[in-house]
C-alpha cells in the first residue's frame, strides 16, 4: 500500500494540469492518510503474530493465555480500523468527497424550486 501511495503521488504530480491542483492536493492527502491507516491498523496484527510465533513453545499459565487472547482479539479488531477509518479520513480530508457523500446521502431532498404560480416548493 505504501508503494502504491508513493507511485500514485508521483503520477498525480506529473500528469495533472495546474487547474486541478486543489483536487490533486486533496487526493494526495487522502492517499497519505489511507496509507497511514493501513500501516497503523495492520502493524499491530503483525506484531502480535510475531509475538505468538516467538512464544509458541513457552509454557504459559491460564492468566497469561487469557491476556494473550485478549490482545489477539484487540489486534484482530484493529484491522477493521482501516475499513471504517478510511471513510472518516476521506470525509475529513477532502471537501469534494464530503460534497459527493452529502449528495449521495441526501439525494431525496430536493432544493427549493419556484412553482409557476410563484410559491416555493419544499
Amino acid at each position: 500500500m505504501t508503494v502504491f501511495g508513493y507511485l500514485a503521488y508521483q503520477n498525480i504530480r506529473l500528469t495533472r494540469a495546474l487547474a486541478e491542483q486543489q483536487a490533486d492536493r486533496q487526493l494526495t492527502r487522502m492517499i497519505l492518510i489511507e496509507t497511514a491507516l493501513v500501516t497503523i491498523s495492520y502493524m499491530q496484527y503483525g506484531i502480535n503474530g510475531a509475538y505468538t510465533v516467538i512464544t509458541a513453545r513457552m509454557s504459559k499459565d491460564a492468566n497469561r493465555l487469557q491476556i494473550e487472547n485478549f490482545v489477539a482479539t484487540l489486534s484482530n479488531l484493529g484491522c477493521y480500523l482501516y475499513f471504517s477509518g478510511s471513510c472518516y479520513a476521506f470525509l475529513l480530508s477532502s471537501s469534494r468527497f464530503r460534497k459527493a457523500a452529502k449528495k449521495l446521502l441526501f439525494f431525496w431532498q430536493n432544493t427549493n424550486q419556484i412553482h409557476p404560480n410563484g410559491t416555493l416548493a419544499t
